[in-house]
C-alpha cells in the first residue's frame, strides 16, 4: 500500500499552494472535455472513450499499447453518447440520446447500437419506440449476448428478463422473471440477477387503487438458495409509497443490498438495507439524516462493498461482510492516497488485473489513469481537460445553513485564490433543472471562471433539489419564484452577515432555472442586487408551455401536472404573478440577457417579451445573444459570453 500511495502522490500532483497572481485565459474555461469517461476491453489491449465534439458527444477507441486512436464514431447530429459498455474485445454497445436540456419532458429518442471497434458491422439493435430495455449483465463469459430487462408501454411499466445478441439484436426470453402476485395492476418493475448471473431480487409495484398513492405496496422477491422465488412485504410504515432501488450483492452470493425509505412514516432519506437470504432477515444498515445514498462501491466482481454519500464532500459507509473486508482495506487505501480527491474504478478487464481509473476534485476536473493491480501501479492515460492545472484553481468549500423556516440546507463557495473570504464581490449562481438537481464539490468552469477574476461564487441547494430525501424535494412543489427564491435570498444575507461577501457588491447569475431565479432574484428583492445576468431564462411561464419543446405532441396532462408542481392547484392564477415578466417596474439592478436564438428547450421568446416589458418600463438593458441552444454550446459563442459577463461584472460589482 506505501507503493501504491507514493505512485499515486506523484502522478496525481497534489498540490496545496496556489498561485495567486496568475489570470487563466478564458479559452481554457470555455473548452470541452477531451474525455468524459472511458472502459478498458475485457482483453486489456484497448480503451473505449466518450468526448464532446461541437454540440455532440461521440465515442472513440484507443489503442493502449500505442495510445492511438483507432476508429471515432458519433450517434448523430445534436445527440450525445449516454452509455457505452464493450461486448466483447471487438464489438461496443452505444447508447444514444438527443441532447436535452434539464427542463425534463423533451424526448431523448434513444437507440442502442452495436458496431465493431473498425467501424464495420454497425447494427442498430434497438430503437426505444414502443419498448424500452435496460442493461443488466454484460455476461462476461458470454461474447454473444447480454443480459436486459424490457418494458413495453402497454404492459405499465413491467419488466421482463431477455438476453440480447449483441451482433444482430435478437431478443431470448429468460423464463425465471417472477411473477407479480398483487391484483391486475401490480407488475414486475425492476429484476437483478447476482455475481453468477442468475435472477435473485425483483421489485413488485402493486398501486391497488390506481389513483390513491396512500395504499400503494411493494413486495420484494428474492429468489432463496433452493432457486425458488419468495416474498417479502415490506411492513406498512410509509404513508405513501416508498423508494426502493438495489443496490448489489455480497461476495457469497446470500445478501442482497437496498436503500430505500420504507421505515420513515412520514419520508425522509434513503438508507441502506441488508436482506440474508438463509436467515430471512432484513436489517437497517446506515442512513445519514440529511442526503439520500448517492452512489455504490463495488469490488472487482462486482460484488458490492460499499455506499457512498454526500453531505458536503464525499464520504463512505462499508458493509461488514467479512469475505470484502481485503477488497475494503484497498478501496480505504486509495482514498488515503488521493487525500483531497474523489475518484472511482470505471471498469475492468476479464482477468480483473487491470482498471480504469478516474480521479477528480473541486480543482481537478478529472485525470483518467489505467491501473494494475498486480504491480500496484498507475499508468496516466488522459485529462478530461488538459489546459487546466489544479494548483491555479480556486478551493471549493462545502456550508450548510438553515433557512428562515428552519429547513437545514447544503451549499458550496468557489473561493477566488489568495484572497481572504471577507468582504468579497459575490457572484449567487442558482443551478438549473430546477427538480432533482443539485449542485456537489467538484470542479465546475463557471465558477472556477468567476472564481479565477476576483468572484466569491456561492451555489446553493435550495428546496427540491435531489439527494436530500423525499421531504426536501416536494418541499420544492409549488415554490417556484416563491419559497425556493427565499433560499437563495437567504444564502445571499448568510454570505453578507457573515463578512463573506460586500453587501454592496452582488450580483445573481444562473442558466435555464438558474436563469429564471435570476430574473425574480431582482424582482423579489430589489435592493439586494447590484446586477443579474440570467441565461435562457423562463420569464414568462405560460408563454413557456406554449412554445418548449418539453410538452410538443399534445402532452397536455404531462403539462399541467408540471404546472400544479411549479405553481400549486390554482397555476391558472399564479403563471403571471410568478413571471418576472410582468413585475419589472420593481427592478433596480443592472441586466445582462443571455439566450440562444435556437434555444427550443427555454424559447429565446421569453427573452423577447422581457425586452419589450423593459423598454416600456424605460429600464435600461444589456444582451448577448448567439446563434446557439439552451446554454451556449459552441466555444467561440462561450468565449463571447465569458468577456461580456465579466465585463458587465467588473463595471457593477468589480475592484
Amino acid at each position: 500500500m506505501k507503493k501504491i500511495l507514493v505512485i499515486l502522490l506523484l502522478l496525481t500532483n497534489i498540490v496545496n499552494a496556489q498561485n495567486t497572481n496568475k489570470i487563466i485565459p478564458l479559452a481554457d474555461f470555455a473548452q470541452k472535455s477531451q474525455i468524459k469517461s472511458i472502459q478498458i476491453s475485457p482483453d486489456g489491449k484497448h480503451a473505449a472513450y466518450t468526448y464532446e465534439e461541437g454540440t455532440e458527444v461521440r465515442l472513440g477507441i484507443m489503442n493502449l499499447a500505442t495510445k492511438k486512436g483507432v476508429y471515432t464514431f458519433d450517434v448523430g447530429p445534436n445527440r450525445e453518447v449516454v452509455q457505452f459498455w464493450w461486448a466483447n474485445n471487438k464489438r461496443i454497445g452505444i447508447l444514444g440520446a438527443n441532447i436535452t436540456g434539464l427542463l425534463d419532458g423533451a424526448r431523448k429518442a434513444y437507440e442502442l447500437i452495436a458496431v465493431n471497434i473498425n467501424g464495420k458491422k454497425r447494427k442498430t439493435l434497438w430503437d426505444f419506440q414502443r419498448a424500452g430495455i435496460r442493461l443488466v449483465s454484460l455476461l462476461k463469459d458470454d461474447d454473444k449476448n447480454i443480459l436486459v430487462t424490457k418494458s413495453h408501454f402497454a404492459d405499465k411499466g413491467a419488466v421482463s428478463l431477455f438476453k440480447m445478441n449483441v451482433n444482430n439484436g435478437k431478443m431470448n426470453y429468460i423464463a425465471d422473471s417472477p411473477k407479480a402476485v398483487g391484483g391486475g395492476n401490480a407488475v414486475i418493475t425492476a429484476i437483478s440477477v447476482d455475481l453468477n448471473n442468475i435472477a435473485r431480487f425483483a421489485i413488485e409495484y402493486d398501486p391497488l387503487e390506481r389513483n390513491d398513492f396512500e395504499d400503494d405496496l411493494i413486495r420484494l422477491h428474492v429468489k432463496n438458495l433452493s432457486g425458488k422465488w419468495e416474498i417479502i412485504k415490506l411492513p406498512k410504515i410509509k404513508s405513501k409509497k416508498p423508494l426502493i432501488n438495489s443496490m448489489g450483492i455480497n461476495s457469497t452470493n446470500d445478501k442482497i443490498y437496498f436503500s430505500s425509505d420504507y421505515d420513515l412514516k412520514d419520508g425522509g432519506t434513503t438508507g441502506l438495507f441488508s436482506y440474508d437470504i438463509r436467515s430471512k432477515k432484513i436489517e437497517k444498515l446506515f442512513r445519514h439524516p440529511d442526503v439520500d445514498i448517492g452512489g455504490v462501491v463495488r469490488g472487482p466482481d462486482g460484488e458490492l462493498l460499499g455506499v457512498a454519500y454526500d453531505a458536503g464532500y464525499r464520504d463512505y459507509y462499508y458493509i461488514t461482510d467479512e469475505a470484502s473486508q481485503k477488497e475494503i482495506q484497498f478501496h480505504k487505501s486509495m482514498r488515503a492516497s488521493f487525500k483531497n480527491q474523489n475518484f472511482r474504478f470505471i471498469n475492468y478487464n476479464k482477468n480483473k488485473d487491470l482498471a480504469t481509473l478516474q480521479v477528480y476534485s473541486d480543482k481537478n476536473p478529472g485525470d483518467f489513469y489505467i491501473f494494475d493491480r498486480k504491480k500496484n501501479k498507475a499508468t496516466f492515460l488522459a485529462s478530461s481537460m488538459p489546459s487546466i492545472n489544479p494548483k491555479d484553481m480556486a478551493s471549493v468549500e462545502p456550508f450548510t445553513l438553515v433557512a428562515r423556516d428552519g429547513m437545514k440546507m447544503y451549499g458550496q463557495m468557489t473561493i477566488p485564490p489568495g484572497k481572504e473570504l471577507k468582504n468579497l464581490p459575490l457572484v449567487i449562481h442558482p443551478h438549473g433543472g430546477p427538480y432533482g438537481v443539485s449542485d456537489s464539490w467538484g470542479w465546475s468552469n463557471r465558477p472556477q471562471l468567476l472564481a479565477n477574476r476576483g468572484y466569491l461564487v456561492i451555489q446553493l441547494n435550495f428546496r427540491g433539489s435531489g439527494g436530500y430525501g423525499e421531504n426536501f424535494a416536494k418541499a420544492g412543489d409549488h415554490e417556484w419564484g416563491n419559497k425556493m427564491q427565499d433560499d437563495i435570498t437567504d444564502a445571499t444575507l448568510w454570505a453578507i452577515n457573515n463578512n463573506y461577501a460586500d453587501k454592496d457588491r452582488v450580483c445573481i447569475h444562473g442558466v435555464s432555472y438558474g436563469g429564471y431565479a435570476s430574473m425574480q432574484a431582482v424582482v423579489r428583492e430589489p435592493d439586494l442586487y447590484k446586477c443579474s445576468i440570467p441565461d435562457a431564462g423562463v420569464y414568462d411561464i405560460d408563454l413557456q408551455m406554449k412554445k418548449a419543446d418539453s410538452f410538443y405532441g399534445g402532452r397536455t396532462k404531462q403539462k399541467h401536472w408540471y404546472l400544479e408542481k411549479m405553481l400549486g392547484k390554482d397555476w391558472e392564477n399564479q403563471m403571471d404573478a410568478r413571471s418576472p415578466t410582468f413585475h419589472v417596474d420593481k427592478i433596480k439592478a443592472k441586466l445582462l440577457l443571455v439566450h440562444g436564438t435556437e434555444d427550443v428547450r427555454v424559447p429565446i421568446e421569453n427573452s423577447y417579451v422581457l425586452e419589450k416589458k423593459l423598454k416600456e418600463a424605460g429600464i435600461k438593458y444589456e444582451t448577448i445573444y448567439k446563434k446557439d441552444g439552451h446554454g451556449f454550446q459552441k466555444i467561440d459563442n462561450r468565449l463571447a459570453l465569458y468577456e461580456k459577463l465579466l465585463s458587465f461584472l467588473d463595471k457593477h460589482i468589480g475592484h
